[in-house]
C-alpha cells in the first residue's frame, strides 16, 4: 500500500509540473522500504511514463544530436552506479540519495538559479550524464543532475520537458538492464514494477486534472518543502 502511495505521489507531481515522478517515489519508498529493493521497481513506470514525453514536441533527433554524449555517459554511470548499489553500504546509500533530494528541494525553493551557455555542452554534459547515471544507479534519483544543467541551459518549458523525458526513457531503459545483470530486477521484482504503473498513471491523470486548478507555482512550493523534510530524513534514517 505504502509503495502505491508512493507512486501516486509521483505520478501526481509528473502530471502538474511535467518532472518528478522517480525522484518523489523513491524519496517516498525508501522511508518503509529497503533501498535496493525501490530502485527496481522504479523501472517500468519510469519507461512507460515517458515514452510519450520523450517523442512529444517534434524535436526528438535534434535533442538526441545535441545531448548524445551526454546520454552515453550517463549509461556507463548508471552500470558503475548499480554495482555500487548492491555492494555499498546501505546507510551511505540512504545519506547520498537524502542529501541529493534535500539538496534539490532547496534549490527549488530558493530564487538562485544556475546559468551556463550552450558553448559549455561538449565538455560539461558527459560529466552531467556520468554523474547523473551514477546517481540513478545508486539511488533511482534519475536525472536531478541533467534536470538542473537544462535549466541553467535555459530551455523553454516544453523542450525541458522533452528533453528531460528523452533522459529518462534512455537512462531507465539502461538502468533496466544493469539491475537485470545484479540479480535485482528479477521474476519477483519485475511484476510488481508493472503493476506500479497502475497507480503511477493515475496520480499523473488527477495531477493533469489539478494542473489547472491550482496554482503550479504554489503547488511547487509545497512540494519542495514536503520533499526536504523526506531527504532530511533519509539522512538521519541513514545516520542512526
Amino acid at each position: 500500500m505504502a509503495v502505491a502511495a508512493a507512486f501516486f505521489c509521483g505520478g501526481l507531481v509528473k502530471g502538474i509540473v511535467g518532472v518528478g515522478l522517480p525522484l518523489t517515489s523513491i524519496a517516498l519508498m525508501t522511508t518503509v522500504i529497503d533501498l535496493r529493493l525501490a530502485v527496481p521497481l522504479l523501472v517500468v513506470p519510469i519507461l512507460a511514463t515517458n515514452i510519450m514525453q520523450a517523442f512529444r514536441g517534434g524535436r526528438f533527433r535534434e535533442l538526441f544530436r545535441r545531448y548524445w554524449l551526454m546520454l552515453v555517459t550517463a549509461a556507463f554511470g548508471v552500470w558503475a552506479g548499480s554495482a555500487a548499489l548492491y555492494r555499498i553500504e546501505l546507510s551511505y546509500l540512504l545519506i547520498t540519495l537524502g542529501v541529493v533530494v534535500a539538496a534539490y528541494s532547496l534549490l527549488n525553493l530558493s530564487s538562485f538559479r544556475f546559468s551556463v551557455s550552450e558553448s559549455s555542452i561538449p565538455g560539461l554534459s558527459p560529466i552531467v550524464g556520468f554523474l547523473s547515471g551514477i546517481l540513478a544507479g545508486t539511488t533511482g534519483s534519475i536525472g536531478v543532475p541533467v534536470a538542473i544543467y537544462y535549466q541553467a541551459l535555459g530551455m523553454a518549458k516544453d523542450v525541458f520537458i522533452q528533453a528531460v523525458g528523452i533522459q529518462f526513457l534512455i537512462t531507465g531503459s539502461i538502468l533496466a538492464l544493469a539491475l537485470t545483470y545484479e540479480g535485482g530486477l528479477n521474476i519477483e521484482t519485475l511484476p510488481v514494477s508493472a503493476l506500479a504503473m497502475v497507480p503511477a498513471f493515475l496520480g499523473m491523470a488527477v495531477g493533469q486534472w489539478i494542473r489547472d486548478k491550482v496554482s503550479e507555482d504554489q503547488f511547487r512550493s509545497w512540494l519542495w518543502v514536503f520533499m526536504m523534510v523526506v531527504g532530511l530524513n533519509l539522512v538521519r534514517k541513514g545516520l542512526f
